[in-house]
């Protein structure tokens, strides 16, 4: 008999709507069905990651909106309660900072993850240390109650499952990537 695969559910709760990205706080999962997903924030209207390619910083939400609508990417956004004390620009720029701490996502170095941990721990004070996944971190945000809602572009199910994977999977993924990187550049 199979074994089903374990995973964390995520429901969405809300329609897609692509201005309401551009007020508030977002992760943001690109490939939301790949092993693992790409994530990044959305704040003060911009998104930012780390990535294999580098740094991407204050990208426009509608490039990274019309991108995965064209090309079909399975994408969620989990809208993150306001921060009480800071405004979206003082955490956009902040988070920036987060982000230009690595060079990029490496095997060994660091995750997409990277930036988003160093942000939840210092402006939420969060205790992350121990988690090193995102199905490690999204339940600590909902249980901490940061969780607003949930949205999704090309995800066509009422509840995201999101697969609970490796740290040998990652490594994969990160090479599977650079390889493609790799061979377009032939």
């Amino acid at each position: 008999m199979l074994q089903e695969a374990i995973t964390y559910k995520l429901k969405i709760d809300r329609q897609f709507n692509e201005s309401e990205l551009l007020k508030g706080i977002y992760i943001a999962l690109i490939h939301a069905t790949r092993i693992p997903p790409h994530i990044g924030m959305i704040m003060d209207k911009k998104y930012h990651s780390l990535s294999i390619k580098g740094r991407d910083i204050n990208k426009p939400v509608p490039a990274l909106i019309k991108n995965s609508s064209l090309r079909k990417i399975p994408t969620l956004f989990i809208k993150i309660k306001s921060h009480p004390t800071f405004s979206e620009t003082y955490l956009r720029e902040y988070f920036i900072t987060n982000v230009e701490q690595f060079e990029r996502v490496d095997i060994g170095v660091a995750t997409c993850l990277s930036p988003i941990k160093l942000f939840f721990e210092e402006v939420y004070n969060l205790q992350l240390k121990e988690i090193n996944y995102l199905y490690e971190l999204l339940p600590l945000l909902d249980a901490e109650g940061l969780i607003d809602s949930v949205s999704s572009l090309n995800v066509d199910q009422n509840s995201y499952n999101l697969p609970i994977y490796t740290n040998k999977e990652i490594n994969e993924g990160i090479a599977s990537v650079r390889n493609e990187y790799k061979d377009r550049a032939r």
